[in-house]
């Protein structure tokens, strides 16, 4: 797994740079990071930055070589896949509700200040300054981090992600007046998209089970309660339209179990959402 913290090399998340990274790569999969910063008109820092930035975003995954070539071998992911055939721009609002699930979650890489926001941070609050969640972050992490510096600047850099239009403003998780955010109503995707983040999610955490309770997909750390800041009415929108696509089952009762009907990978939930745009 790579870096945590600092993985961005204090580059910004700019979704045209991101497209233009992932587009290269595609083409082009055994790569150094001199050949990336050539074919994205930048320096090797920002394309550095950026190769963080596809892994983060769960676009690619990076391949091991068993040499010491500074090549690196990228790997699009299902996820990576489909965002070359459909939507290579990443101007769709689905595709980058899936760009902030795995900025949120743990799995291949890890963006530790984005994890901390969404799943502890968010959730018991409605307005705050970014001196607050830095301080948050700091007493959460700071014992453990290596990197000093990134204690200061991922905490920040997370805020940015939500409120900058070339970034993930298009969401609406954030607003920012002066110098306090506030959370807001968020611009919800395709019930195929929380689908999508639900089934993930579920065969990451949870693949020994096809039942799970209502509260988990509340509550739980990575669930779509946490990351889509939903409270437990829009939460129960979200299950009654996965049941009627036929997904799911859900027995509103009072243990209100989600039961997953379909075994299937969550990337059929996203090309099919894909195909219908």
């Amino acid at each position: 797994m790579g870096k945590t913290m600092g993985f961005f090399q204090n580059f910004s998340l700019d979704l045209q740079r991101l497209s233009s990274a992932l587009n290269y790569v595609q083409n082009n999969p055994q790569t150094s990071h001199e050949d990336l910063a050539r074919s994205m008109s930048v320096n090797r820092p920002v394309a550095e930055g950026f190769s963080a930035w596809l892994r983060h975003t769960g676009l690619v995954k990076i391949i091991t070589r068993q040499d010491s070539q500074p090549t690196k071998i990228y790997q699009l992911t299902d996820f990576g896949q489909l965002v070359c055939q459909y939507d290579s721009t990443l101007s769709d609002l689905g595709t980058q509700w899936i760009l902030h699930y795995y900025l949120s979650v743990k799995q291949e890489e890890t963006s530790e200040a984005w994890y901390m926001l969404f799943n502890y941070f968010l959730p018991h609050c409605f307005d705050f300054t970014s001196d607050k969640f830095q301080m948050y972050f700091e007493d959460k992490v700071g014992v453990e981090a290596k990197n000093r510096s990134a204690l200061k600047k991922d905490p920040i850099a997370a805020l940015s992600t939500y409120v900058r239009p070339d970034a993930l403003a298009k969401l609406n998780i954030l607003e920012k007046h002066d110098k306090t955010y506030q959370i807001s109503r968020p611009d919800y995707p395709s019930s195929l998209i929380i689908g999508y983040m639900l089934f993930d999610w579920w065969q990451h955490r949870y693949n020994f089970s096809n039942t799970l309770r209502f509260s988990q997909l509340c509550e739980d750390d990575e669930s779509i309660g946490r990351l889509c800041l939903a409270d437990r009415n829009q939460i129960r929108r979200f299950v009654i339209d996965l049941t009627r696509l036929g997904y799911v089952s859900f027995s509103d009762t009072q243990h209100e179990p989600v039961n997953r009907l379909q075994q299937i990978p969550a990337s059929s939930l996203l090309e099919r959402y894909y195909q219908q745009q």
